[in-house]
């Protein structure tokens, strides 16, 4: 879908930019199977339970989703409730898409953001850590996937809108 050259070239970047992220973070799927894997071993096999790992399996898993967010919808493989729009022609989608975006969407994720914003602030001015003494600490680093994720939906957002609204304007019904 990049290589459309419909598309506006802002629209190519911005989705490279999230795609190429998307790209790098699903690796950690990897990762997570193979945590997954020694820590039911080490369970089963040696009676032996790391807490540490569990909760590098939750921060992994939190990471994966937190930036599948942007990547879906990057890809169009976002989950979608088209009951009523699809009945609609091409232009009112559009038209739904943006103002869906811009009103709904937008507000949310500034508001995620800044949250997200103070809420890893706080846990780098305490120096937070896991509740359990055996935890993993930095909890920091885990919220600040919060801000950073949504951040980068932004971004894909900002690419959607402008996407439409230049099909909108030149009255193509093709894309995405």
């Amino acid at each position: 879908r990049l290589k459309d050259e419909k598309i506006p070239n802002i629209c190519k970047l911005l989705d490279a930019i999230v795609f190429k992220v998307g790209a790098v973070i699903s690796w950690l799927s990897v990762l997570l199977i193979a945590i997954i894997v020694i820590q039911v071993f080490l369970r089963y096999s040696f009676n032996i339970n790391f807490i540490q790992l569990e909760e590098l399996q939750w921060h992994l898993y939190a990471i994966i989703v937190m930036f599948g967010l942007s990547y879906a919808m990057v890809t169009h493989s976002h989950v979608r409730v088209d009951i009523v729009r699809i009945k609609f022609n091409t232009n009112l989608q559009r038209k739904i898409e943006v103002l869906g975006i811009l009103f709904l969407m937008v507000p949310f994720m500034f508001i995620v953001v800044d949250y997200g914003i103070d809420l890893t602030m706080e846990a780098l001015r305490v120096n937070e850590r896991s509740s359990s003494p055996d935890g993993l600490p930095y909890r920091w680093i885990i919220k600040s996937v919060m801000p950073i994720s949504f951040i980068l939906l932004f971004i894909a957002s900002i690419s959607r809108v402008i996407r439409h609204v230049s099909y909108l304007m030149k009255g193509s019904k093709n894309g995405n």
